[in-house]
């Protein structure tokens, strides 16, 4: 019980601080877009690399208490996933670099409807989810279908994209950790020795 509530808020605080740093770095990237779009671009990959080789150690430690472990593992995936399509932008054909982006946000908004319908009686949660779902496959048909878009267009929509993506993630760790770790939390009988009367 113990070890799975530290991991849930562990995973809840990661997504939180990675949240708020994409917040900002997005922020960054459109005001100051000559110094700051590029630099903006590698931090985040190094941040998403970082924090989703975190979760996916977190969500294998966690695998016999959790019921729900695969989601960490899934999420940290999609995190390094994101970061080696954000290092390779520039390296590979335009065309290729929309299709893995449209691939990438298809297969995050599978995540997050899969997610919805898992916690349907949740009526703020699945609404959350469902939007979130529903902006990825907007955003995944307009890289699949736009051929007006250039190399400075995608870094402009990506920065924009990971200030919400960022208040989403700040959300889902809020919710981590206000709903879903307290289920986990050890009780206080649990911390209660074991006496012995003879």
């Amino acid at each position: 019980m113990s070890t799975a509530f530290h991991d849930l808020t562990r995973f809840a605080s990661t997504l939180m601080v990675r949240g708020c740093l994409m917040v900002a770095l997005g922020t960054a990237a459109l005001i100051w877009q000559d110094q700051m779009l590029l630099n903006a671009m590698m931090i985040t990959a190094l941040l998403f690399t970082i924090s989703g080789l975190y979760e996916m150690v977190l969500a294998v430690h966690s695998r016999a208490e959790v019921r729900g472990w695969f989601i960490a593992l899934v999420d940290g995936a999609a995190s390094i996933a994101f970061a080696l399509l954000t290092v390779t932008l520039t390296m590979i054909p335009f065309r290729a670099t929309m299709t893995l982006t449209a691939a990438w946000l298809l297969l995050y908004a599978s995540m997050s409807g899969s997610l919805a319908f898992a916690l349907w009686p949740m009526r703020r949660t699945r609404l959350t989810l469902l939007a979130w779902c529903a902006v990825d496959l907007l955003l995944a048909g307009m890289a699949l279908s736009s051929a007006r878009w250039t190399l400075y267009t995608l870094l402009y929509v990506g920065a924009g994209y990971a200030m919400v993506f960022g208040v989403f993630q700040w959300l889902a760790g809020l919710w981590l950790r206000r709903t879903a770790a307290p289920e986990f939390a050890p009780t206080t009988q649990a911390s209660w020795e074991v006496v012995s009367f003879k």
